[in-house]
């Protein structure tokens, strides 16, 4: 209701000063006789606010890639794992990302984990979200299956783990300092879908 409301006001004002601009314009470089100037000033108002609408790009919230992150990737070892990078932000599912060796994080999926052969790392150790952060060498695969977690509303991809190995409790980030709190993993994703590929493009 508020960021409604936010959103009212904030055109309002916009198609206020818009309109005392088309005015000004409309003195300044029309004949006096030209007639009144409100036909004009709303027809200019609708104009900006119709391009304004169609210039803003989505939210989407891609991970980080940085050159020392990329030098890091490319020497990765190859073999019958993945990469997981763990994302602890109660009160959802999600275990953290997950993607190949030698692909990009902007490869990445947001995973649950089935941890019917193996508990996740933290859990294991009966001690939630110590672990946030860290990079793991994952043993196991996806199942082809979508998740929800109601807490979001989205669908997540499922991992089956078997094995989880550290790489690094202190990795370098591939995200902001606020991803977590302002729950940047799922900006321009929809309710009720699965995890687009415009996230991490």
């Amino acid at each position: 209701m508020f960021c409604r409301r936010f959103a009212i006001l904030h055109r309002l004002s916009l198609f206020e000063h818009t309109t005392r601009f088309a005015r000004w314009l409309k003195s300044r470089f029309a004949p006096a006789a030209a007639g009144p100037t409100r036909p004009f000033a709303l027809s200019l108002c609708a104009l900006l606010l119709l391009l304004a609408g169609c210039a803003t790009p989505p939210e989407v919230a891609p991970l980080m890639v940085s050159p020392a992150i990329a030098q890091q990737i490319a020497a990765e070892p190859v073999g019958d794992f993945y990469i997981g990078r763990r994302v602890f932000a109660p009160p959802f599912a999600i275990w953290g990302y997950v993607r190949s060796p030698r692909q990009s994080w902007k490869t990445a999926k947001l995973v649950i984990l089935n941890e019917k052969f193996q508990f996740a790392p933290d859990r294991a150790r009966n001690q939630l979200g110590s672990d946030n952060g860290s990079e793991y060498r994952l043993y196991g695969d996806f199942s082809g299956d979508k998740i929800y977690d109601a807490s979001s509303g989205r669908f997540c991809a499922e991992f089956v783990l078997k094995r989880a190995e550290l790489v690094s409790a202190n990795p370098d980030p591939i995200w902001s300092p606020y991803f977590i709190r302002d729950r940047q993993m799922f900006m321009g994703w929809q309710r009720g879908g699965s995890q687009p590929t415009s996230v991490n493009p």
